[in-house]
């Protein structure tokens, strides 16, 4: 059985890192996105209700996933696109998104970093948000309102091991949870909304930023 843990958390926003136990979910949350990715056409399925189905562009499924089948993101450019909608913007609100990888081989210089997430660019209008893996193997979160929050993990994930990463934010903080463990900077980051299609492992069409290895399990979670 896949399960997928969108986590956001209350409480005063301190840095710190938290190691070995799981973290609560705020009950306030709603999971507005949910992909098993366990699909057979070149529709992502979300299994949420909200409707936010995902177009394939040469992604290779039912590959080996996390307890069951999964994507493999391998030839360029492959991708999914989710089209743009309000609950998939975080607004004011609290916000996450979780991603399941396992992949061999870090970001090369060219390449530079593998967006595994994003809705938005650094130019966009109205900002943005994005989940990435950089070229030292470990896990980053950027989100960019009236203010930029950012974190960055500290372990090389390049493994060939599953991994669970989840970007979160607050009204006063952003984290970023690999596996357990937790990373947090105090920052506000204001409102984030904009009309940009949410794009799943690379950061465009053309496939740049593209990650390559297996992926399962992506969902989105706000309030």
């Amino acid at each position: 059985m896949r399960t997928a843990w969108s986590v956001l958390i209350g409480g005063a926003a301190v840095t710190a890192v938290v190691l070995g136990s799981p973290l609560a979910a705020n009950a306030s949350a709603v999971v507005v996105a949910n992909w098993n990715m366990s699909d057979t056409g070149t529709t992502m399925a979300d299994s949420s209700g909200h409707g936010h189905n995902g177009a394939l562009h040469n992604v290779a499924t039912q590959q080996a996933g996390l307890g069951g089948v999964g994507y493999g993101i391998l030839s360029k450019p492959s991708y999914v696109t989710v089209p743009s909608a309000t609950d998939l913007n975080p607004g004011t609100s609290a916000f996450s998104f979780t991603v399941h990888v396992k992949f061999s081989t870090k970001p090369s210089s060219t390449v530079g970093d593998y967006d595994l997430l994003r809705k938005g660019l650094s130019t966009t209008s109205g900002g943005s948000y994005k989940m990435e893996i950089l070229q030292s193997g470990v896990a980053f979160c950027d989100f960019r309102g009236s203010a930029e929050g950012k974190v960055t993990g500290s372990s090389n994930l390049a493994n060939n091991a599953w991994h669970t990463i989840t970007c979160a934010r607050t009204s006063t903080s952003v984290r970023l949870t690999v596996d357990g463990s937790t990373v947090s900077k105090t920052v506000g980051t204001g409102t984030i909304s904009n009309t940009s299609s949410m794009f799943v492992a690379a950061k465009d069409s053309a496939g740049n930023d593209q990650y390559h290895g297996s992926m399962d399990n992506v969902s989105v979670s706000k309030g």
